[in-house]
């Protein structure tokens, strides 16, 4: 782990500085680190994703665990000082690359110091092809997580449908600002997402699917948002029925049952598949 003098130092070689617009705010504080990486439940040579490694303080840490890590970053500088610094690990490959357009889905464990600004995108990353996830520890900006977690209000989108559908989200603990080099504007917050019991893979991207589409305008009705999938008006008001609701409801109206169900009767009548 650098501290921040450390810190400082490297990017004066590299003639640079730590960018915000990547998020680029390094963790320097051994405690927070050692209780992120000691939250994720690991096997010896098990495969885990990490996501956004900036400086290694997380991947130092993880790669004592013995585990096969594979560590993506956007940056070429930090790739060079990670491959530089870890060249004698061999239970570590570090990939240049943006994790947005990472397609290397096998891995069940996945970590990571999320950008605040694409924390969503990330997620909703994560859970549209990576079949088999199923425990992640991130750490984000604390409004971040909140944000994810509405299920009603302005905030309240087909991601957090689908997050409180398949999974159980747990904070963890708070990372004040000053835990950071350079210091944030705001605090962070890390947290554990674990698939539920009985999760269907396939079924989660319908329901996706089915959600954003009724919140594609969040202005107009279900049954308005409805015709960009079915041509049928009729056919419209008898799923809308069949599920007990209102044609002239809002998707910010509807619970997560009810679009649990709306994808159910969809699937029955055939005009979706898995």
């Amino acid at each position: 782990m650098l501290n921040k003098d450390e810190i400082k130092d490297f990017f004066l070689l590299e003639y640079s500085h730590a960018k915000k617009e990547l998020g680029q705010n390094f963790l320097i504080d051994e405690k927070v680190i050692n209780e992120i990486v000691s939250s994720l439940s690991t096997t010896e040579k098990e495969e885990v994703l990490e996501i956004g490694p900036g400086l290694g303080a997380l991947t130092g840490e993880l790669i004592k665990k013995n585990i096969n890590l594979t560590a993506v970053e956007y940056d070429q500088k930090l790739v060079n000082f990670l491959n530089n610094c870890y060249s004698k690990n061999t239970n570590l490959t570090v990939i240049k690359g943006n994790f947005l357009h990472y397609k290397d889905y096998k891995f069940e464990k996945i970590i990571g110091n999320l950008p605040y600004y694409i924390t969503t995108e990330i997620i909703e990353h994560i859970i549209k092809h990576f079949n088999n996830f199923k425990e992640g520890v991130f750490m984000v900006q604390n409004e971040a997580l909140s944000r994810l977690l509405f299920l009603k209000g302005k905030d309240y989108n087909a991601l957090n449908v689908v997050i409180n559908y398949a999974y159980n989200i747990k904070k963890l603990f708070l990372v004040s600002k000053n835990s950071f080099f350079p210091v944030p504007n705001v605090d962070s917050i890390v947290f554990k997402m674990t698939i539920k019991e009985g999760f269907d893979h396939k079924f989660n991207l319908a329901l996706l699917k089915v959600s954003k589409t009724l919140f594609k305008l969040r202005r107009k009705t279900i049954y308005n948002n409805f015709k960009t999938m079915i041509n049928d008006d009729e056919t419209i008001k008898k799923v809308i029925q069949n599920c007990s609701l209102k044609q002239n409801m809002r998707a910010e109206e509807l619970s997560v049952n009810d679009f649990i169900n709306l994808t159910k009767e969809l699937l029955n009548l055939k005009i979706i598949s898995l």
